[in-house]
Formats: structure tokens, sequence, C-alpha cells
């Protein structure tokens, strides 16, 4: 039996997973990685530790699935993630995340360059730290040693598909959050953009389709990995394009709902309509582009449960938050914990809890945390709306899909329904896909449907919304004031 071997380059650790054509999960395999936070609003990793978690979860996979049964690989990984190497792809320091907030100077400074809406002309985004273009600005003023002895800037898949097999490429759906580096329509590195952040252009791997076959696994590489030597590895791309890749999400008026350590609303176009308070992507193995709304999720549920209920599970804190009515008694929260993205894009903005009395318990935070993170998409699918993309249904994936608290209450924020089914990894799924397109293992680019379709709906209850609104007029009035008072 011939498998597809999918790996995924997350935020907290390293998978791998092996399929068979027609979606069935044969063989899995994880390894914790986290990443560190040496200071505020700093988030970095370690490229090796990565590479060490490939190696670990492809030989576990490999030994219940067998060598010779993995036809080909697919990776996606995190973005946009600054990974500086040499020419043998050794790291030439840690890797910047996408998480990671220190250049906002940067990014103020590249806007002031480029003038007013060219970042926006040239790639479809704005400067934010978040980009790739300001974390490379930051490594210019602060490291420039650094930038100058790389060979190549990755992105975390990138990195593993060098290490597997010697060669260097990055596709659109990461190449398009590198922004101000790549021309979003011409599909290529933009010379003004790499001009304004102080980069060379060599420096800028190749840009291919996400399902292109890059290389073949090295005889190293084998040895390292129990792959065999050849098998075929595509480009791969983005995980969180691969997500709505892995549960069938690739015509517009659809929507995935990727629930990792980062939320990712992600809706596909036909045609680019690039709105600069969401963030603008391509889709992989399909010819869709995507808007994107973004917030913190599963990242800011763990540090609740480390902040405020260590050793407590999430079965327990649910329970205790399904005790609470909507609205969560009076208790807002606003889940800024690392800054937020869309569509306020504020380096500075901090989370927060108000709306406290002696009356709330643990359960009351659980459920404004809740639905502070689910008023953070609803508010991104007001953008959308606005931007003339329309939402029948939002399919959730991930880990934090398993809260059915969680996602009845991203419905009622919505008002739009939103369906999981129990997950066996949409985003590793979405790479073995991807392996299989680059490989002819679907014909005629024929992608199976996903084996297990979705199990759960939840409807939105139109008493819970319209309290929800209530709840984000006083969310936007509250963090109104906070910005106004740091102007």
């Amino acid at each position: 039996m011939s498998l597809l071997l999918g790996i995924d380059v997350g935020t907290t650790g390293v998978r791998a997973a092996a399929f068979d054509g027609k979606g069935h999960l044969v063989a899995d395999a994880s390894e914790a990685c986290p990443h560190s936070a040496p200071a505020p609003g700093r988030a970095e990793a370690a490229p090796e530790a990565w590479w060490d978690a490939v190696k670990a979860t492809c030989k576990r996979v490999v030994a219940q699935a067998g060598a010779d049964a993995v036809a080909a690989v697919g990776i996606t990984g995190q973005a946009p993630t600054a990974v500086l190497v040499d020419d043998t792809c050794t790291p030439l320091g840690p890797a910047v995340l996408w998480l990671d907030v220190r250049a906002a100077a940067e990014a103020k400074g590249l806007e002031a360059t480029l003038g007013p809406g060219v970042a926006e002309s040239i790639g479809g985004n704005r400067m934010h730290a978040y980009f790739l273009g300001p974390k490379l600005a930051w490594l210019r003023a602060h490291e420039a040693r650094r930038l100058e002895r790389a060979a190549y800037v990755l992105q975390s898949h990138a990195f593993v598909g060098m290490r597997l097999t010697g060669e260097a490429a990055c596709d659109a759906s990461t190449a398009m959050l590198c922004a101000p580096l790549f021309e979003a329509r011409a599909g290529s590195w933009s010379e003004i953009g790499a001009r304004a952040v102080g980069v060379r252009l060599p420096v800028l791997p190749r840009i291919a389709r996400a399902h292109d076959v890059l290389g073949r696994v090295t005889r190293e590489a084998a040895a390292s990995t129990g792959l065999r030597e050849g098998t075929p590895v595509v480009a791969g791309g983005g995980d969180f394009a691969a997500s709505a890749l892995g549960v069938g999400v690739t015509s517009e008026g659809q929507a995935c709902l990727m629930l990792g350590t980062a939320g990712n609303l992600l809706m596909p176009m036909r045609e680019p309509r690039f709105d600069p308070r969401l963030i603008n992507s391509h889709h992989v193995g399909s010819d869709s582009w995507l808007a994107l709304g973004g917030t913190l999720c599963g990242a800011a549920l763990e540090w609740f449960r480390r902040a405020c209920a260590p050793g407590v599970g999430w079965e327990q804190l649910e329970a205790e938050a399904n005790a609470i009515e909507v609205g969560a008694g009076g208790v807002v929260m606003l889940p800024y914990l690392q800054g937020e993205r869309t569509p306020v894009w504020d380096e500075q903005a901090r989370g927060a809890f108000f709306g406290l009395d002696l009356t709330h318990g643990r359960g009351h935070l659980v459920r404004a945390l809740f639905e502070g993170i689910a008023l953070g998409f609803a508010d991104c699918l007001a953008v959308m709306r606005d931007a003339g993309t329309q939402v029948q249904e939002a399919i959730a994936a991930n880990g934090a899909g398993r809260s059915a608290l969680l996602r009845q209450t991203l419905a009622d924020a919505m008002g739009v329904p939103v369906a999981w089914s129990n997950d066996r990894g949409a985003t590793v799924w979405g790479a073995a896909i991807l392996a299989g397109l680059g490989t002819g293992a679907f014909p005629g680019d024929r992608i199976p449907q996903v084996a297990d379709g979705p199990t759960h709906r939840h409807t939105p209850d139109p008493r819970a919304h319209e309290r929800l609104m209530r709840v984000m007029e006083r969310r936007s009035a509250f963090y109104g004031a906070e910005r106004a008072s740091r102007a």
C-alpha cells in the first residue's frame, strides 16, 4: 500500500502522519517542541530542535508503516518565520517566529520608507511586526552580521524541506506573509521591497507551488529519518492553508476555522480582493486566494490554564464555564496576550479581564475567555463581509476545536453554523494531499473527500448572538479607550 506522509512544524510541536490515498490515517507520531519567549514581545525557536523532532517522528511513523510504503512527503509549517541558514542549511541563530512582535518600529519605518499604501500595492498586506519584512529589518538593525552571513532566509517548512532534499524553495502561501518582499500578482520577489528591508534577493529562495516536487530524500536524510532514499518531497506551504485544504475548504463561500496555537479564519476567494485589515495570502493545492482573520486561540487557552488553573484539565474548566450563561455575568476579556493582528493591527495591545466583582468565579473567566476568542473571529468576519465575501458555514479544525462549548460560542458570536469532526489532523492531511498532488497520486488532481466528514454541527442561537454583539460593543469601547490612553 502506497502512503503519503505529511509533516507539520507547528508552534508548539512537530507532527508526522501517514495516510492512504483515501485519507485514512495509518501511522502517526508527534514531538513537543515549544518555543521560547526571551523578552516581552519576542518568540523564538531552535530550528535544530525542529529537525530532531522531524527525525524522531518520521522514524516512529516508518516503524509503523514501513519505509517502502511512503511514496511521497509533504511539509507544512508555521509562518511567517525567519530561519537564517548558511549554504549547508546550518541555522545561524534562533528562528524568529510569527508570534514575535519586536519589530514594531521597523514596521513603521518601512511604511514611511515605502510610502503610504505601497506595501499593500506590492503584496496585499500592510506593514506590521507580524510579517517577515519588518523582522528582517530588525535583524539588519541589530544583528546585521547574521543577515549578511545568510545563504537563505527560510520558512519553517522550507528549512525541513532543505534538510530532507538539499533544495530550498518558498511557496506563495508563505511568500505573501513575507511582506513587503513578495509581488503577489506577479508571483515573484520584489526588488523594491527587498531594497527597503535591506536584504539581497539571492537569500530569498525560488518560488514554487506548494505541490511542486522540491527534490528527493538524500542518503543522509534517509539515514536520519528512516525514509527511503529518493522519496519525492514537495515544496509544501503554510500550516493555515494546509488546514483549509485538509478539511476541503477550497472554494469561495466556504470557511475554515483553524484552532491551533494561533486562531485563523480562512476564506478562499476566486480573485484577490485585498483588504489590509486582514491577512492576505494564497491557497495551497488550489488556484484560490485566501483572506485570513488571525487571533490567538490555543496559546490563550494554555496561558489561562498555566496562570489560573495549573493542573486542572480542560474538561473540568469547560464544565465550570458551561454552568455560566452567555455573557459571562458581565465579565469581558480582551485576548490580546501578544499584541493583536486582525483587524486592529496593534503590537502594543495587551490582554485584560474587566467587569469583575466578588460574585465571579473561575467559570466566568473561562466563559469570558471563550467569548473573547470567538468575538475576535466575529470582528474579522465582519470585515470579510464588508469586502463582499459571504460565509455559509465554517469548518473547525485542530486541537482547540475539541471543545464543544468553544465551537458553540464561535457559532453564536459569528452568526454562522460551525461544523467539526473528530480531529485526525487537518494540517498533516493537507500536507499529505500536497504530496499526492505533486506526484500524481490523485488522478486528474481530484482530491479525495475527507474520510471522516463533519460529525458535529453547531447552529447559532439568535438570542446568544444578540447578547454577544452587546458584549462586542463593550469590548470595543474598552479597547478603544485603552488604545487612546497610549497615544
